[in-house]
């Protein structure tokens, strides 16, 4: 089975943990080139290309002059703890347990736009650089077209086609992976809130929900796709009348 969830724009270094060894990013070199164009762009250049506000601006142009290929511990920290967005309030890394994070390390995988794949105990810097921005360096339109072959294979070489690939991402960076080209069966999500009697989708909480279900999967060590329906925290429920052959639909 393989995990995967998209990253998040809050990140802090300073969360570590005992139960991982650091490990080197599997596509540090392709993120070394990203980076190379990356640190030639302006403040101005990086607030337009990522829509943001020139102060946000500044502080990245700043993460990316100082970006290093082989940080330091004091400079980076594991992936699964350095992201704190809602998504990771779900996973709550910090309280699982020694076999939780190991099962993670085997079986999850956090897609991102400079980082390609990233492992929870790979290394990682400060940085702000969304898969969906038109990213244009050397031949490459965007970041999708640079990653897509790339990101389908790694995961390819990690899969039987017995797996599950649960898609727990955003839109914008599950499309980066070729569906078409995997040779296991991805399963989506849906999460949604009843209220006054009907369906409503609350952004927030569905990040929160994709953080549950990675949690829920490390905590019960799940294999099988009757282990994922399972899923129970923070009281959600499946509704098998909303499910479909590659979908499961969880309410609350």
């Amino acid at each position: 089975m393989k995990i995967l969830t998209s990253p998040a724009k809050l990140m802090n270094i300073n969360n570590s943990t005992s139960l991982l060894k650091a490990t080197t990013p599997k596509f540090i070199e392709e993120a070394t080139l990203i980076q190379h164009y990356l640190k030639q762009k302006s403040p101005k250049y990086l607030s337009e290309l990522m829509a943001i506000s020139q102060k946000l601006a500044d502080e990245n142009w700043e993460r990316n002059q100082v970006w290093t290929a082989h940080p330091t511990a004091k400079e980076s920290a594991p992936a699964l703890f350095a992201f704190t967005g809602e998504v990771y309030r779900g996973i709550d890394a910090k309280t699982l347990d020694k076999e939780s994070i190991a099962y993670l390390q085997k079986n999850y995988r956090i897609l991102s736009g400079l980082y390609g794949l990233l492992k929870p105990s790979d290394r990682v810097m400060l940085y702000r650089m969304e898969m969906g921005r038109n990213f244009e360096f050397e031949h490459y339109k965007n970041l999708y077209e640079f990653w897509r072959q790339r990101l389908t294979e790694e995961l390819n070489s990690e899969l039987s086609a017995k797996d599950l690939v649960l898609n727990l991402a955003s839109a914008e960076y599950c499309k980066v992976i070729d569906r078409k080209q995997l040779k296991a069966r991805v399963i989506d999500f849906d999460f949604y809130e009843m209220k006054d009697g009907k369906m409503k989708t609350i952004v927030v909480y569905t990040k929160h929900a994709r953080g549950l279900m990675v949690r829920f999967c490390a905590q019960t060590k799940a294999k099988t796709i009757d282990d994922v329906k399972a899923f129970t925290l923070e009281n959600y429920r499946i509704d098998e009348s909303l499910c479909s052959e590659n979908k499961l639909v969880f309410t609350r």
